[in-house]
């Protein structure tokens, strides 16, 4: 009888996820990766490698990664992205059957546990879908980046890379970009003022559009195309779009209506980008306190569960909401003909106080780290406690956006980023499953103990 101990499949991904963070981190230091020739600074490289496998955006380097890495860096960069997108057991698993076959069953059991699926029959299928719909999305970006970067790339092989990162950071929602500093804000110089306005709207529409693509989940796409009918669609399916298009609309206006000078098209893809992408079309330091708010607001609950978005899930928002008028108005938790247990409920707002939790204190943190930093003298109209808000939130959602106040940040400060980021592309279930916990109301341990309530509220 074997009598070792398995490897728990939870810490398998945590530890993943940290060798691909530590080589990223040492081969983005290295002189071939760096424009200067020499060997960068091994903390900020540890930030950048965390940033692109945890699909956040976030650098420290204030002249953007374009003028900081050579096209082997920016090169290895994308691979982080890539890797960090898909999971790295997810492609290590599709590279193995490609070229070997069949998966252990405890290979399969790992692996079900990385993708969320049940089946673990079928999981080695489902993981190559995933493949698929990465790379046909990306693909797909490639081509419809090519009219503008061919166009006004420098040259030919600029402009094919151009567009093949541009498509790999968006579909993750990486929110990397070889812009310059400032993303996709106009105004600054660089890549993007030299683009006329319908070359600039169109590459900000495809981005969007790949965002969306990106964080709506693998499994909606999956069960879109094999059902292509709304009404036989899973309820998860229904939930993810339903809630999917409810953010972006109240996003629009709540953006539109609180910042006076904000075009629609910006309101519109400010709502875009804070469902974990990134890339930004306004400055952050400008944003009304309103609309800094409700940023927060979306970063914290990002994209679908199964994609590549992060944040604690639109799910996660739909079940606590519905949950909170059931029991206002007196009736059972259910919705589209399905009822909803209470584990699913208590999984959710614990998911959210774990959130705020960890938000909490990195943020005090972070506030202590920086007790000398002057915004004023780096030039931010933020006060610093809504830069560092929006900064921590940013890193727990892997979103990407910032008030300008990342280069700047202190050594304590980037190390908390970094746990953060890392922290929130996992998310904080993945840490709790490693004690064992099942997480169920199914064990209740050798006695049953008399049911008492109390006040509350």
């Amino acid at each position: 009888m074997n009598n070792k101990k398995r490897l728990n499949p939870y810490l398998l991904v945590i530890l993943s996820f940290l060798v691909i963070i530590a080589l990223g981190s040492v081969l983005l230091m290295f002189p071939f990766s760096r424009r200067a020739n020499n060997f960068g600074n091994y903390l900020d490289c540890l930030f950048l490698a965390t940033s692109a496998t945890c699909v956040t955006g976030l650098n420290s380097f204030s002249n953007g990664i374009n003028m900081e890495l050579t096209f082997v860096g920016q090169l290895i960069l994308m691979l982080l992205i890539q890797i960090g997108g898909l999971g790295f057991i997810t492609f290590l698993t599709f590279v193995i059957t490609l070229f070997s076959g069949k998966l252990q069953f405890k290979d399969r059991l790992f692996l079900s546990a990385m993708v969320n699926s049940d089946d673990m029959v079928e999981v080695v299928g489902f993981v190559r879908k995933i493949i698929l719909i990465s790379f046909s999305f990306e693909f797909l970006g490639f081509l419809l980046g090519l009219p503008v970067f061919l166009q006004f790339s420098e040259d030919i092989p600029h402009g094919l890379w151009n567009s093949l990162f541009t498509s790999v950071s968006s579909y993750n929602n990486a929110g990397f970009d070889l812009f310059g500093s400032s993303s996709l804000i106009r105004g600054n110089g660089g890549f993007i003022d030299s683009l006329p306005n319908w070359a600039y709207y169109y590459l900000c529409s495809y981005i969007m559009f790949l965002i969306v693509a990106g964080g709506i989940s693998f499994l909606v796409v999956m069960d879109i195309f094999a059902k292509r009918n709304f009404k036989r669609l899973r309820v998860f399916t229904k939930i993810s779009l339903m809630m999917t298009g409810l953010l972006i609309v109240i996003g629009f206006v709540v953006f539109l209506i609180g910042q006076h000078f904000q075009s629609p098209f910006d309101a519109l893809f400010q709502s875009v980008t804070c469902r974990t992408a990134g890339f930004a079309t306004v400055d952050q330091d400008k944003l009304s306190v309103l609309n800094k708010v409700f940023s927060c607001f979306l970063m914290f609950f990002g994209g679908n569960p199964l994609g590549t978005a992060g944040g604690v899930k639109t799910t996660t928002l739909y079940i606590i909401v519905l949950a909170m008028a059931s029991y206002l108005t007196g009736r059972k938790v259910s919705s589209f003909h399905r009822r909803y247990s209470n584990e699913s409920i208590v999984k959710a707002m614990s998911l959210v106080i774990l959130g705020v939790v960890v938000i909490f204190i990195s943020f005090i943190s972070v506030f202590a780290f920086e007790a000398k930093m002057d915004v004023k003298e780096i030039g931010l109209d933020s006060t610093k406690a809504s830069a560092l808000a929006y900064e921590v939130f940013s890193a727990f959602g892997t979103v990407g956006v910032s008030a300008g106040v990342t280069p700047h940040l202190s050594i304590g400060s980037k190390i908390i980023i970094i746990i953060l980021m890392f922290i929130g592309r996992l998310g904080p279930i993945t840490f709790i499953q490693l004690t064992g916990t099942k997480m169920s109301f199914d064990n209740q341990g050798k006695y049953k103990y008399v049911e008492e309530d109390f006040l509350i509220g």
